[in-house]
């Protein structure tokens, strides 16, 4: 799926100005307006039908609950949450989410009607939160969640495919000779930790091989300092992974210089692999190899959603969640097995 994104970056200009293109804002310059008309057509993107009902609505705000503003993930899919909003002439209104704290419902109820909200988008955890969802019924504001463990039928849903994404991951270390490979979980409260994991051991089951044993299987929760102590746990034992799969890119990262403060070279001595592509994942040395999620694409179909529930009230109903493709990206930390042990040396 073509994005304003992919206009814009061909157009050599900002996602605000193709949509000031998309809009005929007078403010754009002949010269430019060429420019992105022409990556348009170069690209052959059409701005979607529910896109442009819902810029003729002039619908307003979609909210956003954020559990983590600071973290990785909800980084990235609020970026890709305002591209949308750009390309479909929303704004976002976003909030923070601090769990089932006392007070929690008043402080929501307050963000809905300040807000004059009648669409949110739930992200994880919330959106397999039940009262949270009980409550968006409660007052009338219709949703759709992001990522959620199960499908809920009063909901319409987008996903990925968090299990094929972790087999690829390992059928793609397997396709560089390993076979004893660590992985570090993500959150328990998460689904997509549990997904994740799952796809893992699937990898094996599906080469025949026996499931790696309770040492090889190191629980993170998506941060930077467990991923630390996660890595630290996994190189301790007596016979350590040749490679390390995390179940994020914080947590793989933090691996990579556990490994390299202990004279492990990546990948001669240790491949490692993240999930979600998020910025630290191509900064930082060596790049790593993760999965890219489609978040741009997620978020974009989350507000055509609301646009077909406008036009239609039980368009937006649906029991089987919309799924987005991943994709490997193979970057610098991964390589063949080792045929040689590698230095022990612990810092």
């Amino acid at each position: 799926m073509t994005t304003i994104n992919d206009v814009a970056e061909r157009a050599g200009v900002s996602p605000k100005t193709v949509s000031r293109v998309l809009n005929d804002h007078e403010s754009v310059s002949t010269k430019t307006r060429d420019r992105v008309q022409a990556a348009m057509r170069d690209l052959g993107y059409q701005p979607s039908a529910a896109a442009r009902g819902l810029r003729a609505q002039g619908s307003g705000s979609v909210g956003v609950l954020m559990g983590d503003p600071s973290g990785g993930y909800h980084t990235r899919v609020h970026h890709a949450l305002l591209l949308a909003c750009v390309e479909t002439g929303r704004h976002l209104t976003v909030d923070l989410s601090e769990g089932p704290v006392p007070g929690w419902r008043d402080r929501v109820r307050a963000f809905v009607r300040d807000g004059g909200l009648r669409e949110m988008i739930l992200l994880p955890p919330e959106c397999d939160f039940g009262p949270m969802k009980d409550l968006m019924r409660e007052l009338d504001v219709r949703c759709v969640l992001i990522s959620p463990t199960t499908p809920d039928p009063r909901f319409p849903a987008i996903a990925m495919d968090d299990r094929a994404a972790a087999r690829e991951v390992v059928e793609h270390l397997f396709s560089l000779g390993h076979t004893r490979i660590g992985h570090i979980a993500g959150h328990p409260d998460h689904a997509a930790s549990t997904h994740r994991r799952n796809g893992f051991y699937e990898a094996y089951a599906a080469r025949g091989l026996p499931r790696p044993g309770p040492e090889l299987v190191v629980e993170g929760q998506f941060t930077f300092k467990t991923g630390l102590d996660a890595a630290k746990t996994l190189l301790d034992i007596a016979d350590p992974p040749t490679a390390i799969f995390a179940a994020n890119d914080e947590m793989a990262a933090a691996t990579c210089m556990e490994a390299q403060r202990r004279g492990l070279r990546i990948p001669d001595d240790l491949s490692v692999v993240g999930f979600d592509d998020q910025p630290i994942a191509s900064v930082i040395w060596p790049s790593l190899t993760t999965i890219r999620q489609p978040f741009e694409q997620m978020a974009l179909r989350a507000l055509q959603t609301f646009a077909a529930w406008n036009a239609n009230e039980g368009a937006g109903k649906t029991n089987a969640p919309f799924l987005a493709r991943h994709s490997l990206v193979a970057r610098e930390s991964t390589g063949p097995v080792s045929t040689s042990s590698p230095p022990r040396r612990k810092p």
